[in-house]
């Protein structure tokens, strides 16, 4: 299929209008849903990214195998990582005595297999929220009688609450439904809609502050309970129709108020995402869903629920509540004594690898409390290079990636796993470049705890279920350590996971890291008392890489010395001999190295013979001493690209993909020089086909496609306006059940193309970039409106930018652009477009320095008022730091002809340059206040057509996005 940023319509007749040509199949573009490319040989999967990034091939929501079957089909994949036999070998080593604190968007407090450990002592320990995405404002509550008006809303019973709780002065507030975001999970008491605003009343008792809510909607307070802070008394309600259980599990955090009558704090925790309940039941979940036997990782461990995602703005983090979060859990684990295990499935694009402030804050903490074991998922931009981003990028953390497990592909008896070999890394999983990440990869995909609301989604995948996986692992070694009264240790926890974990046959560092876990290897590399020195990795020049990563190749054949920086902890006192290790032919390595003092520097060497054919090149050196059981001491990951020549064709050239097998290639792009990729499938199952950027971003209109055949080809077609210079990767990526083979060829546009306007016309610059004429047909389109904003602020407060959307605007696209520089302060920044009503129409977190938020407005609408909301959340907790983005908001049209007349011919000399004048009529539909023409330049380059758009105010220059 063709996906264009316009959707040319075959009433223009372009292809007529330009010489008859037609452009890898037909003008016209109707994107259709993403397919999982395995969907066909096993249950669905939602794919659930770190927190807010879904993976781009996923499946739809079909009803779920029921809990039984599901256990029975071992949908949650242990075995892969030797839990089973870990637990029979060790039994009371199941997690028990250890905190597990899970870092997400909430877990849902009544949900079976989360609510007590293997020694029935509650699991949940407390549920706090730092998002504030639960806050009801409170106010002095009016009673007349027996009754308080809350709102709109009657509630009769308020004599009862008094004598229940005297002298209390009395508050009211309300929960609305709409602003939590789409529905099923924003109908709170599951009554079909979510215009519900759902009153909730707080008094002071002895024991604390309550709060009463009329739950079954009857009308009346008279029969609820107090509902206390839950660490008080672990107590949770839930709205519900009458006859029905709530769909919704919902807790109360109290804080004390500022002064005097005042009302308390009160925020409300509840998981209106699902992805956090699903994180814990894979951690620690026990007999989940009532089954026996059906467990998490480690049954035995305690929870604790850390709510940083607000839902309600498109599940990201908040200002400060990683932080917050991170703090809390260390003081709660400290007060009782009691081991703690974080884990964060979350994790956003960053073209400055392991530049953040959140980076540091976390590695900060760590530092300070060795004893406390953080995961953190890889995140979901996979298969590309270089897109493992913040906060996995932390030092101290375990990285964690993802595989994907046989049995969601139907290999369960013991022969068929056999012969389908070890789980392979998924697509999905972000791979390393500039970091040497992920550390290590588990199970990816499993069937775990949902709210009510979310059943049917109990099978998700991504790296955010790799990650609680291994805090699992790492949880049951914790257990151990602090049953046999030994040292609990951070870092040999880590060590002791890496150091014994195997390798992915056919994958490299970048894919899987150190490879699969084995949790009784792990257990007994702690037995041995191995000790392995500290040593820190980076390479100068490059204030964070801790990798060498070279995207374009060596600069010269002289080109071939890289040079590490190896660090050992401040006050180490005498010398340490490593001997390393070379696992590449083109990769030399000095036998051994010596470090003496706080840092050494060792030099490695490149064959640059045998780095010239096109492709990925990737190495690491190990540095080992004397116990070499103990495993590396550290690794020195390197990586060369070898993009194909600058500003050539890739010609059409058929790859055989094994199964989940990626292809990947490089090329270089020129800046406003459209260009195609296009994959048709010739044997086998459907593989996928994906694009990253320069830098490792995916592709900003889509990335992740079916990969078939003739029109249902993979195709992505870059906009000039889109196209930026540098060296592009596009990955092929074999079905997960049966080899497959392709056609891939890139194909680029002869000329860069630019467009301004000049008073009434619109000159098109057409610049040759190749050593042969060019003949050019070209025709000019009206294709929209276009307005270009740009905010600066400070702080965390919501920005809204209200515009309206006219009834010719088929669709809205967003773009939102930050310095790269600056994207390091931020942990997210939530992007919503949301129509009069407060109706969500389209949400995108940026997960990179700029994002893209398309969406399709309701067909028929009339002229509406929608309102963009920008969610800035800050790493630093209070933070005001100043911040500037720019927005580009895009209301696309049906494209009209601007010029009745013919196309206009042009032949473009080798590296020549061409002008064409076209006239700027008047545009069709009125444009709403601030919205310039939308201009679409179309041209004809011997057999396809090419694109750009730009916005084109009046004053001669145009705006590109």
């Amino acid at each position: 299929m063709i996906l264009r940023r316009i959707l040319l319509p075959p009433s223009l007749g372009l292809a007529v209008a330009l010489s008859g040509c037609a452009s890898h199949g037909t003008p016209v573009a109707t994107p259709k849903p993403n397919v999982d490319p395995g969907a066909t040989s096993r249950p669905t999967v939602v794919i659930a990214d770190t927190l807010h990034q879904p993976s781009p091939v996923a499946t739809g929501r079909p009803p779920m195998a029921p809990p039984e079957s599901a256990f029975a089909m071992g949908l949650m994949p242990l075995r892969a990582t030797g839990v089973p036999s870990f637990r029979a070998a060790h039994p009371t080593y199941d997690g028990r005595g250890v905190i597990i604190g899970i870092l997400d968007s909430g877990i849902d407090g009544g949900i079976p297999g989360l609510m007590t450990t293997t020694t029935g002592e509650p699991k949940l320990l407390d549920l706090r929220d730092f998002s504030a995405e639960g806050r009801v404002a409170l106010r002095p509550a009016e009673a007349r009688g027996d009754t308080l008006v809350v709102g709109g809303t009657r509630l009769a019973g308020f004599e009862r609450l008094r004598a229940a709780v005297p002298g209390s002065q009395w508050f009211v507030g309300g929960l609305a439904e709409r602003p939590l975001g789409t529905e099923p999970a924003s109908d709170v008491n599951g009554d079909g809609d979510d215009l519900d605003t759902l009153a909730v009343v707080v008094g002071r008792a002895p024991d604390g502050w309550v709060l009463y809510a009329d739950t079954d909607g009857n009308g009346s307070l008279a029969g609820e309970q107090p509902i206390h802070d839950y660490l008080v008394r672990r107590e949770t309600f839930g709205w519900h129709v009458t006859g029905r259980p709530s769909p919704l599990t919902v807790a109360a955090n109290f804080r004390e108020p500022a002064g005097a009558g005042a009302p308390p704090t009160l925020d409300l925790f509840f998981d209106t995402s699902g992805h956090g309940t699903h994180v814990a039941g894979i951690a620690a979940g026990h007999d989940l869903y009532g089954v026996k036997g059906f467990d998490g990782v480690a049954p035995g461990a305690y929870l604790l629920g850390l709510k940083i995602a607000n839902n309600a703005q498109g599940g990201i983090s908040t200002t400060g509540a990683m932080a917050e979060a991170l703090d809390y859990a260390i003081r709660f684990a400290e007060a009782r004594k009691l081991p703690l295990v974080l884990n964060m499935s979350f994790g956003v694009g960053s073209e400055i690898e392991g530049a953040a402030r959140i980076d540091a804050i976390v590695d900060s903490v760590l530092a300070r409390h060795p004893d406390v074991t953080f995961t953190i998922s890889a995140g979901n931009d996979g298969p590309g290079l270089s897109t493992l981003g913040f906060p996995g990028s932390s030092t101290r953390v375990l990285t964690v990636g993802a595989t994907y497990p046989n049995a969601f592909r139907g290999v369960r008896d013991s022969a068929a796993v056999a012969a389908a070999g070890p789980d392979p890394v998924a697509f999905f999983s972000a791979r390393g470049g500039e970091l040497a990440k992920p550390d290590l990869v588990t199970p990816g995909v499993a069937y775990s705890s949902v709210p009510r609301w979310n059943r049917g989604d109990e099978t998700k995948g991504g790296t955010s279920m790799a990650s609680p996986h291994a805090s699992g692992l790492a949880t049951l070694l914790v257990s151990a350590l602090a049953q046999e009264r030994r040292p609990i240790v951070a870092r040999a926890v880590r060590q002791a996971l890496t150091a014994t974990a195997r390798p992915l046959a056919g994958d490299t560092e970048l894919d899987d890291g150190a490879g699969l876990p084995d949790v009784s290897a792990a257990f007994a590399w702690l037995q041995a008392g191995h000790a392995v020195p500290e040593v820190r990795v980076a390479v100068p020049g490059s204030r964070y890489a801790t990798a060498a990563y070279r995207p374009r190749g060596l600069a010269s054949p002289a080109d071939t010395v890289q040079t590490f920086e190896l660090a050992l902890p401040a006050g180490t006192k005498g010398a340490a001999t490593f001997t390393l290790k070379s696992d590449a032919a083109w990769l030399v390595a000095p036998p051994r190295l010596t470090l003496r003092g706080a840092t050494a520097r060792v030099t490695l060497r490149y064959r640059a013979a045998a780095l010239r054919a096109p492709g990925a090149y990737s190495g690491t050196v190990t540095g080992w001493t004397a116990d070499t059981l103990a495993g590396p001491a550290f690794r020195l990951v390197n990586t060369v690209i070898v993009p194909y020549p600058a500003g050539r064709d890739v010609p059409a050239t058929t790859l055989d993909l094994g199964r989940n097998e990626v292809r990947r290639l490089f090329f270089h792009a020129d800046s406003a020089r459209p260009f195609a990729v296009r994959a048709e499938r010739t044997a086998g199952s459907r593989p996928s086909l994906y694009l990253f950027e320069p830098g490792g971003m995916p592709f900003r209109d889509q990335n992740g496609m079916p990969i078939g055949e003739g029109e249902d080809a993979g195709f992505y077609q870059v906009d000039a306006s889109d196209a930026v210079a540098g060296v592009y990767e596009t990955d092929a990526v074999g079905a997960p059940d049966t080899a497959s083979s392709i056609r891939l060829a890139i194909t680029q546009s002869p000329v860069t193309m630019h467009l301004v306007r000049a008073g009434d016309s619109v000159r098109a610059t057409l610049r040759n970039r190749t050593d042969e004429s060019a003949p050019i047909g070209a025709i000019f389109l009206l294709g929209g409106g276009q307005r270009v904003q740009t905010v600066s602020t400070r702080g965390s407060a919501v920005q809204r930018i209200a515009f309206r959307a006219p009834a010719w605007a088929r669709s809205a696209v967003i773009d939102v652009r930050m310095d790269p520089a600056q994207w390091a302060m931020f942990t997210d920044f939530g992007v919503t477009l949301f129509d009069s009503a407060g109706r969500q129409l389209g949400q995108s977190p940026l997960n990179y320095a700029l994002g893209r938020l398309r969406v399709e407005l309701p067909q028929g609408h009339p002229d509406m008022p929608v309102t963009l909301g920008l969610f800035p959340g800050l790493a630093v907790p209070g933070s005001d730091a100043p911040w500037t983005v720019q927005v580009t908001l895009q209301l696309q049209a049906e494209p009209v002809r601007a010029d009745t007349r013919g196309p206009q011919q042009t032949s473009v000399a080798p590296r020549g340059e061409s002008r064409l004048t076209f006239a700027l009529p008047q545009t069709p539909w009125a444009l709403p206040d601030g919205f310039a023409p939308l201009g679409v330049l179309v041209i004809k380059a011997g057999e396809h057509l090419w694109t750009r758009q730009d916005g084109l105010p009046a004053g001669g220059q145009a705006v590109a996005r």
